[in-house]
């Protein structure tokens, strides 16, 4: 594991966090999200601590496949675009919540908190 591995789940992170609702037009950035993180787990192989990182990406990785199927059911049938936009935002802050548990884990941090969080 080295510095540009944490580096690259940070900005995927960040990615994912700038994901709106109206972003349910443009799957390929969900795409990309999920190439990115398949990459970086990879790196990730020979770490143990944590030692479901590979795993919770894994999750995170299915989830973006979900948003992505999301937002081609919501190209495809106008009647279910509600549902497909609530998936899709549900699955992409649920991705969103398994990068950031693994980039708190690999810093150091394995209770989740900040420095600053009143215990």
């Amino acid at each position: 594991m080295t510095a540009e591995t944490i580096t690259g789940l940070r900005e995927v992170h960040a990615l994912l966090k700038s994901l709106e609702s109206q972003d349910i037009h443009h799957p390929d950035v969900v795409r990309k999200a999920a190439e990115l993180i398949v990459a970086r787990s990879l790196e990730l192989v020979d770490v143990t601590e944590p030692e479901d990182a590979q795993q919770r990406l894994a999750f995170a990785v299915r989830d973006l496949k979900s948003a992505e199927k999301a937002a081609r059911r919501h190209r495809r049938n106008p009647l279910t675009r509600p549902f497909s936009r609530a998936r899709f935002a549900f699955t992409t802050r649920s991705a969103e919540g398994w990068v950031g548990g693994v980039l708190k884990d690999l810093d150091g941090n394995p209770e989740g908190r900040t420095p600053g969080d009143a215990p």
